[in-house]
């Protein structure tokens, strides 16, 4: 491949962050003209990889080149300048103007105009306006948007603020264009849309790379694919030989292999009552989608993963019951209890209790400390004093309940008097988990227990959760490594763009074939039609 056909150049680029290793030694070239995608599972380093590129993010290691030119220790400012531009997850509208006036912005550095001349108003800054008006316009019509130019932007659906935000990075004169999930929570109708947008950008001489997480919609743009897991890149090519790679489906349905001691499973009870029963709930942010009349059960005693790619909605479904989103429609039972109108701190109180994705631990405190905020609900609900100096009876079942933990979690005891940030990654799962059994919990809620753990370690963290039933608990998990999820729970529901797409027990869907379709979506046009249409349950 000659220079000037390499428009740009990623080599050897490594990025460390404290003790994670986000990047490692990645190299990739992107050629004039092209669509490329940029895909991995979740904590691949995909975000990481965007913010070295455009210079939000220096490299430990390695460097990266345009159009012949290092960029990589340029501000990103500069690099935006060169005719490199990224957009954002969040289309970030300027929501107070209109939609022209949000792609006039964005070309204004582009113009040369300065401060004093916008001052003045007069003579250059009247031609410059004009010429910011009219190149608005164009740009808003090649994204399709060209009807809604006098619009306040605020106005705009999820999808149209997606397409505004490409409007606006064309307006800075980009050459090379980088899309960060730029279908996350749009619908079919709106990812076509956006397919077209895409495609037409390419024919009028844009090279364009995006990050996205549906992989029905990066079959259907993507030229060439390099995919990325834990930092490193597993592989890179045309579509068709990266989708068949084995280690690009390990990574994406996960491949740690899980001993699971038999047990008196609670799916065996169809009829039994659901300790938690969600029905036709449906989450909103701004505009877009997250969940889209979802329903489910969880009976009590069982294990229950909800699986899909990142961004399916699994994430939001746990914060809902949480407490921490709000629900746009549906409804929340909680042992037969309405949970609507019931806050998050109160909810905690209820015994729900939710490890996150991250640990959103305290590092500065120590383990022990850490594990008593977890049984601060409980405590509260003893009265003011008993949040000053535990004592009596609320004291005598802090410490039980902490024994408890250090009896499932041994090695917390052993670090009891650490601080939480020097823990290793597993240690810090482990405590996580540890301060939400603080709260003695009916329901406890996981959101990605293995995430960025060794695969040892995270089968360590999966097998340990049978034993948990066996204490009372009912276990509700999201879990990125399908594989392993399907092992270790009594049944599961599958997750696309917000939808239930399969549901059934564990070890069944574990071995239906349509199921790596449902969840990788590979095939283009019919995953993006299957992701609106349940796949048949399992009986």
């Amino acid at each position: 491949m000659s220079g000037p056909e390499i428009l740009l150049d990623v080599r050897g680029v490594s990025r460390r962050f404290g003790g994670l290793q986000a990047l490692d030694n990645v190299s990739f070239d992107v050629r004039r003209g092209e669509i490329l995608a940029l895909i991995g599972p979740n904590g691949a380093g995909k975000s990481t990889m965007l913010n070295v590129i455009s210079g939000a993010v220096p490299a430990n290691t390695g460097e990266v080149r345009f159009k012949g030119e290092r960029i990589d220790r340029l501000p990103p400012e500069t690099v935006n300048r060169r005719g490199l531009v990224r957009t954002f997850q969040g289309a970030e509208v300027l929501r107070s103007l209109s939609v022209r006036e949000n792609v006039m912005a964005a070309g204004v550095a582009r113009s040369g105009s300065g401060v004093l001349d916008g001052l003045l108003g007069i003579g250059r800054a009247q031609r410059v306006q004009r010429q910011l008006r009219e190149d608005a316009l164009k740009h808003l019509q090649v994204v399709g948007l060209g009807h809604l130019a006098d619009t306040p932007a605020v106005l705009l659906t999820a999808g149209q603020q997606r397409l505004l935000a490409v409007a606006r990075a064309l307006a800075t004169g980009a050459e090379l264009l980088i899309l960060d999930e730029p279908g996350a929570g749009l619908n079919t109708l709106e990812k076509n849309l956006l397919v077209e947008v895409i495609l037409r950008i390419r024919r009028n001489g844009t090279t364009v790379v995006f990050v996205e997480h549906d992989l029905g919609f990066v079959g259907r743009l993507a030229e060439r694919m390099v995919v990325l897991d834990h930092g490193r890149m597993i592989a890179r090519g045309l579509p068709g030989e990266v989708r068949a790679n084995p280690a690009v489906i390990e990574a994406y349905l996960g491949h740690t292999d899980v001993a699971v001691t038999a047990r008196p499973a609670a799916a065996e009870a169809p009829d039994a009552p659901p300790l938690l029963s969600i029905d036709r709930l449906s989450v909103r942010y701004g505009g877009l989608i997250a969940l889209d009349a979802v329903s489910l059960d969880v009976r009590r005693g069982e294990i229950v993963a909800l699986i899909g790619a990142n961004g399916a909605g699994k994430s939001t479904l746990l914060k809902a019951v949480a407490g921490a989103v709000a629900p746009s429609g549906g409804g929340l039972l909680f042992q037969d209890q309405d949970l609507a109108g019931v806050p998050m701190e109160a909810r905690a109180g209820l015994n729900i209790s939710l490890a996150p994705e991250g640990r959103a631990l305290f590092p500065a405190l120590s383990v022990r400390d850490n594990l008593l905020v977890g049984r601060y609900a409980q405590v509260r609900k003893a009265g003011l004093a008993q949040l000053l100096f535990p004592f009596g009876r609320a004291a005598a079942e802090m410490q039980a309940a902490l024994e408890e933990v250090l009896d499932f979690f041994p090695r917390l005891r052993e670090r009891l008097d650490q601080q939480a940030g020097t823990l290793s990654g597993g240690e810090g799962q482990m405590l996580a988990i540890g301060r939400a059994l603080m709260n003695k919990p009916s329901l406890l809620m996981l959101d990605e227990p293995s995430f960025g753990l060794a695969p040892q370690v995270s089968r360590e963290i999966l097998e340990s959760l049978p034993r948990l039933t066996e204490r009372g608990v009912t276990v509700l998990m999201v879990e990125q490594n399908a594989r392993s999820a399907l092992q270790v729970t009594d049944r599961a529901y599958i997750l696309v763009n917000g939808k239930v797409v399969a549901q059934g027990r564990s070890r069944e869907l574990l071995d239906r074939p349509d199921i790596t379709q449902a969840y990788l979506g590979w095939d283009g046009d019919e995953a993006a039609a299957a992701a609106n249409e349940p796949v048949a349950a399992v009986a």
